[in-house]
């Protein structure tokens, strides 16, 4: 039998970790929300707006950049690569040109994504 003395500092670490622990059910599925976002970064690049564009290929790199935490696998790396290029592509200009090849590199990066699923 455990005594008091020991028995006291246990269960408070036990209940100190189960309140800082998160349940499984309460995580985000950050892929999809990278897939989401990737796809609204499309249609925001073919509608030719290149600061809608940016922002939602901005926030498509921070969700995969949490899904390669919860899964590390090369597809979401290598999308991350691609969301980036398309960034600095479509960063600061007007040209429609530059904004249609951001939007290509875009795609790649949603295809890189939806191969992990």
């Amino acid at each position: 039998m455990m005594s008091r003395r020991l028995m006291i500092p246990a269960l408070s670490i036990g209940l100190g970790l189960a309140a800082l622990a998160r349940p499984a059910c309460a995580d985000p599925n950050y892929l999809e929300e990278a897939i989401a976002e990737t796809k609204e970064a499309i249609a925001a690049g073919k509608q030719l707006e290149a600061a809608s564009f940016v922002e939602h290929a901005d926030d498509a790199i921070d969700r995969a950049r949490s899904a390669v935490w919860q899964t590390p696998v090369d597809p979401i790396r290598k999308g991350i690569k691609f969301l980036r290029k398309a960034v600095k592509l479509a960063k600061g200009t007007s040209y429609d040109k530059r904004i249609a090849k951001a939007t290509e590199q875009a795609e790649q990066a949603l295809e890189q994504f939806q191969s992990v699923k």
